[in-house]
């Protein structure tokens, strides 16, 4: 085991540009703006994760730390190499992977040996929930005593519920092959359908996707579900402020932000009724057991009668988090 000498933290952001990544990304700029870290040099911003990156990046450098945020683990950098895994697709059990048929898509399996292969080589490898530790004990049984589960960092200043609009859900999702929105989406479209007409409330909801993204998924003729774009997140909590609710129906993640911004922001949301959604969601959560459209119906009106106490503090503190995975005690030290 490598032991870490006094020096700098190197930091590879490289392919951070939307959903959970870029969120990760944002938290850790506002970290370095308010905290006095000049031991900490971040490199790949705006540089996506390619081959020529991953070989450019392994330099020689004099640092007593490197740690990458993007999945691949640095490889022969002489340093303490971190490792934050936080993508799922490449952790699928065979189960999934039948399940999800030609939604896999071809470059998945020979980026999950890459992954693999480059985790082997990490003194650390942090996750953001248990889950998702699981998921990778599971299919690379010799990575679990690097294990560590971390939620993922966030801050956020209290909000409002005065101004929550009880016909207004939102749903910020990225929309991606594997994950096939349009099938649970549609469901919702329907149990949305079920309460407007039994709880007469003229619910709509917001869907952080494009309109072709939509029409790609079968959802162009969706009746209540209205597609907003792709939008930054500030626009998000703009969009959360005003919505009553969210609905987060995805099944396979390995954080989900929205969860964890329901839950600081004392929201309901709708989601599986899992045990990755109740530990990241908490008290915020109000489940569904399965994807049928009258059991989310009744979700959704729980959501309506629902109210989320305030949480006494803060599980994903940014600086806890920040602190620890780069070394402030040894820096400081």
């Amino acid at each position: 085991m490598k032991t870490e000498n006094t020096g700098t933290v190197l930091v590879d952001c490289a392919g951070a540009r939307m959903g959970g990544a870029r969120r990760l990304l944002l938290e850790l700029e506002s970290y370095l703006a308010d905290n006095r870290r000049p031991d900490v040099r971040v490199i790949g911003r705006d540089q996506p994760v390619s081959p020529a990156w991953l070989i450019q990046r392994e330099r020689p450098w004099k640092h007593r730390r490197v740690v990458s945020l993007n999945n691949v683990g640095f490889v022969v950098t002489p340093a303490r190499r971190w490792l934050l895994l936080h993508q799922p697709q490449h952790f699928l059990d065979p189960e999934e992977i039948r399940k999800l048929g030609g939604r896999v898509d071809r470059e998945i399996p020979w980026q999950a040996q890459v992954v693999r292969q480059a985790a082997r080589r990490s003194d650390m490898i942090v996750v953001p929930t248990t889950g998702m530790a699981r998921r990778v004990a599971m299919t690379a049984p010799d990575l679990s005593s690097r294990i560590s589960v971390r939620p993922n960092p966030l801050s956020m200043a209290p909000e409002p519920v005065t101004g929550r609009r009880p016909e207004v859900f939102l749903c910020p999702v990225l929309f991606a092959r594997w994950k096939r929105m349009g099938d649970i989406l549609r469901t919702v479209d329907e149990a949305v359908d079920i309460v407007r007409r039994g709880h007469r409330t003229e619910i709509e909801v917001l869907v952080t996707a494009t309109p072709w993204e939509a029409r790609a998924e079968g959802l162009g003729d969706a009746r209540h579900l209205r597609f907003i774009g792709r939008i930054t997140h500030t626009e998000v909590a703009r969009y959360r402020r005003r919505s009553w609710a969210t609905i987060y129906p995805t099944r396979i993640e390995s954080f989900g932000y929205p969860l964890a911004e329901a839950r600081l922001a004392a929201q309901p949301v709708v989601a599986h009724d899992t045990p990755h959604n109740r530990e990241v969601a908490g008290g915020a959560l109000v489940p569904f057991t399965q994807e049928h459209p009258d059991d989310i119906a009744d979700a959704i009106r729980r959501a309506l009668e629902t109210r989320v106490p305030p949480e006494p503090g803060n599980p994903f503190d940014r600086d806890r988090y920040f602190d620890w995975m780069l070394g402030a005690t040894e820096a400081t030290s």
